[in-house]
């Protein structure tokens, strides 16, 4: 026992979390101390090598960046050059338009990544120039506003006569000299210059120094850019001198030495130019000399590292509630930041799990879902104006727009709902729901204000209308968080509201009324006997009549989509006897719910129920038309003998099978049974007897075999929906 106690003493120490602790941190300092002294003794030979590779990489990454940049910038400038409004511009000009193609020049400018200061059009015709500012003449713009030494009014006048449609020109100083003894200094602008026609020309100012100093970061400043002729067309340093097109042409695409300076050169994929940076040999080689003064530090912090383990051990054993409860207190709109890199990675993804938390739980309010409360985020708030904004969008499913198109454009709605909201309100909240639905929680309760925002957005999203249609909600005014869920029932009822039209709506109150739509009774009874009988022109008729009446109205789409679907089951309970091929119906209504819902206007869907319609009436027809000599030659008998007692039995033995088999093999051959189709038979031919008004009612009925006129009456309007009289009397209002 008592050569176990040393061995049970030292199990029990070993088990200790502070033992283990301070085992392990000792074990990784002197690891990582082995590492760092192998690494160093190792590496010594090859840091300049590593700098020059950096400064490659950088480089390459620095040409990577224009190339895609100039490209974005190039390529969205030929999409607003050749836009209807600056179209209309070139053509027509209108000082009426002058106002909305200054707003989308200064969203343009206004985007800080794009780095673009200032778009201007310049016309031939009439000197006239229009730029983010106003308009004006191209000698205050060129000598005044935007003046230049290397770009004079001439130099642009002279491009009209150019034979190129796009160029990008060397950057310059640009100075505004509106005060003539004090000119300001805009900048270093690179202009790109796109044009059509020898009369009209856009003028893109790039500011070149915040380009630079985004897409190149380096602690030298020493950058050129050239262009496939050999111009310089930017230069970060102009103390700096340069070195020739002809000299760097010499060395290729080759890192060289040259002047005490090392040369990185880059040719760029896209446009051909070629990017030089310079650093001073020196410098690189005062980086490969810190090896002596890096091991004196890591021995300094190795030493320090071994104290610092003991102290943050001996205080590691904190309770672990503490450490969950701070990271619970962190803030919740913005993630903690720190100096450690580490840390900061951690805390985004704490922060985005958060907020992903945040928003299920806020769905689930709105929803009034159940959750446990540890999950829950609370949004408790009183006396605070708020109202929901919800953005039902209804994209096209057409063969001309990709699947990944749509989805692109939703990101892009999501996006730029925040990015109007948010400068406005900044406490408003935007989340996508559904995948077609996108909800913002916007506190205010100045109405008018935000309905200026909605109609700045509906004319935004009209102009996307190729992908598809956009219906806006808002609620009234709510001022407490209890009222989150009834906010929320009420916009998903408004925006049930949206008509059939092929725009943006923005609704804010349901309708007081609404006309109630589908067929009256008689009109149901047609639709029913036509189809029947494959009357495809009466169908057609019938229908047209119908919307004819709907086109006038303000109906919504849940209301004509609710007839549409109610007429899906009319047409197929109505071709059930008929036994159609389940095939072919199936082809007809081939995914007919997401169809009605693709319709935007109502003459869409007037022509999907159109042609539903008429296929399934043709194939009714031609079901009815089927020949078989039984049914030829029953049909033919009761054609023959109409006005007399037709018997079941007679047929059968006429055809020598026995009553129930005829009677089961017509139906199944028709559709009908045998007593039915005799019925059918003479009140069809009652009701052309009846277009003759020589000929009385009681006649008609005899010579259709119907001698009791109780009889006659019942069965006519269960055919025709009317009475004998009542048919004639339409017949003769119609004639």
């Amino acid at each position: 026992m008592k050569t176990l106690q040393p061995i049970l003493f030292i199990r029990n120490r070993s088990n200790s979390l502070f033992i283990r602790l301070i085992v392990g941190f000792l074990c990784i300092i002197l690891l990582l101390a082995s590492l760092i002294i192998y690494s160093i003794s190792v590496s010594k030979q090859n840091v300049r090598q590593e700098i020059v590779k950096y400064n490659t990489l950088m480089l390459e990454n620095t040409s990577e960046s224009y190339e895609k940049h100039l490209d974005l910038v190039k390529k969205q400038m030929v999409l607003f050059f050749f836009s209807e409004e600056v179209q209309r511009l070139q053509n027509t000009p209108n000082y009426v338009n002058f106002p909305l193609l200054v707003r989308e020049i200064s969203g343009f400018a206004a985007n800080p990544y794009l780095f673009i200061d200032n778009i201007v059009f310049y016309s031939k015709k009439n000197e006239l120039v229009l730029e983010k500012g106003t308009s004006t003449n191209a000698e205050s713009m060129f000598n005044v506003f935007y003046a230049s030494d290397k770009y004079p009014l001439d130099f642009w006048k002279k491009q009209f006569e150019e034979p190129y449609t796009s160029r990008i020109l060397p950057s310059t100083p640009v100075t505004n000299s509106i005060f003539q003894n004090q000119p300001q200094r805009l900048g270093e602008m690179m202009p790109i210059i796109i044009k059509n026609k020898d009369d009209f020309y856009m003028v893109v100012f790039l500011d070149a120094m915040k380009m630079y100093q985004a897409l190149h970061r380096s602690i030298y400043n020493d950058f050129v850019i050239y262009n496939e002729s050999g111009e310089i067309l930017f230069k970060s340093a102009e103390h700096e001198p340069g070195i020739s097109f002809d000299d760097l042409q010499k060395y290729g695409s080759k890192d060289f030495i040259r002047d005490n300076k090392y040369h990185f050169v880059m040719t760029g994929q896209g446009t051909g130019y070629k990017y030089l940076y310079r650093v001073p040999v020196e410098r690189i080689a005062n980086q490969s000399r810190l090896s002596i003064t890096l091991i004196v530090s890591m021995a300094a912090a190795i030493s320090l590292s071994i104290i610092f383990s003991f102290l943050f051990t001996a205080r590691i054993n904190n309770p672990l509630k503490r450490v969950i409860e701070s990271l619970r207190q962190m803030n919740d709109n913005v993630p903690y930041r720190s100096n450690i890199k580490e840390f900061n990675i951690i805390s985004d993804e704490i922060h985005g799990n958060h907020m992903i938390r945040k928003q299920l739980s806020f769905i689930n309010h709105l929803k009034a879902i159940r959750y446990h409360e540890h999950e829950a985020w609370k949004l408790d708030f009183a006396n605070k104006p708020f109202v929901f904004v919800l953005f039902q969008i209804q994209p096209y499913h057409r063969n001309s727009i990709s699947k990944s198109s749509i989805e692109q454009w939703l990101y892009y709605m999501k996006t730029y709902i925040d990015s109007r909201l948010v400068p406005t309100y900044p406490d408003s909240l935007t989340f996508q729901i559904e995948r077609d639905q996108i909800l913002s929680l916007v506190f205010t309760d100045q109405m008018t204000v935000i309905a200026d925002v909605l109609g700045e957005m509906k004319s935004v999203f009209n102009h996307d209308r190729e992908y598809g249609i956009v219906t806006i909600a808002i609620t009234s005014i709510y001022t407490d968080s209890a009222q989150l869920t009834a906010a929320y029932e009420e916009v998903q009822e408004l925006v049930g509201e949206r008509l059939l039209i092929n725009e943006t709506q923005i609704i804010r109150k349901r309708a007081v009324t609404q006309m109630a739509v589908g067929f009256s009774p008689d009109q149901d009874k047609e639709f029913e006997v036509h189809l029947r009988e494959g009357n495809t022109q009466q169908l057609i008729a019938l229908m047209e009549r119908l919307f004819a009446r709907w086109h006038s109205k303000e109906l919504t789409a849940a209301v004509m989509l609710r007839f549409a679907e109610s007429l899906i089951d009319k047409i197929k309970n109505a071709t059930i006897p008929y036994h159609l091929d389940p095939i072919r119906l199936e082809i007809i209504l081939d995914k007919a719910g997401e169809r009605i819902l693709q319709c935007s206007t109502l003459r869409e869907l007037e022509l999907l129920l159109l042609d539903w319609v008429t296929q399934t009436s043709e194939a009714v027809r031609e079901k009815k038309e089927e020949k078989y000599p039984v049914t030829s030659f029953v049909i033919d008998y009761i054609n023959e003998h109409l006005a007399e007692e037709i018997y079941l039995d007679i047929l059968a033995e006429k055809l020598k099978m026995s009553s129930g088999y005829l009677s089961s093999y017509f139906k199944a051959k028709t559709g009908k049974n045998i007593v039915d189709y005799i019925n059918e038979t003479r009140i069809t031919k009652a009701t052309s007897l009846l277009t003759d008004n020589q000929i009385k009612i009681h006649d008609a009925a005899k010579a259709v075999g119907y001698q009791n006129m109780t009889s006659f009456n019942r069965m006519f309007k269960k055919y025709t929906g009317t009475t004998p009289s009542e048919y004639r009397k339409r017949m003769d209002i119609t004639n």
